[in-house]
């Protein structure tokens, strides 16, 4: 998946989330953790740095995952079985 759409532009909350199907929640999320820059224009006007953005969903996919769940217990004795 190309996210060279987004470089070069600023753009709203709104527009990121139906463009990339992510809720608005969810990048106030990753905009506080510091993940993605924006820049505030006003007291209620955030708009999203697009090569930020680009560049934070690119390294979201070639990152591997933690496991989760039922699979950090597996994982967890993976790793004391190999010490």
């Amino acid at each position: 998946m190309a996210f060279d759409q987004f470089r070069g532009r600023v753009l709203s909350l709104d527009t990121v989330s139906t463009d990339s199907d992510i809720s608005v929640s969810q990048l106030n999320r990753w905009i506080s953790e510091g993940h993605i820059k924006v820049v505030k224009l006003g007291y209620r006007m955030t708009r999203i740095d697009g090569d930020s953005l680009a560049d934070f969903f690119t390294s979201r996919i070639s990152a591997p995952r933690p496991p989760r769940g039922k699979r950090i217990k597996a994982h967890s004795n993976e790793l004391a079985s190999q010490a």
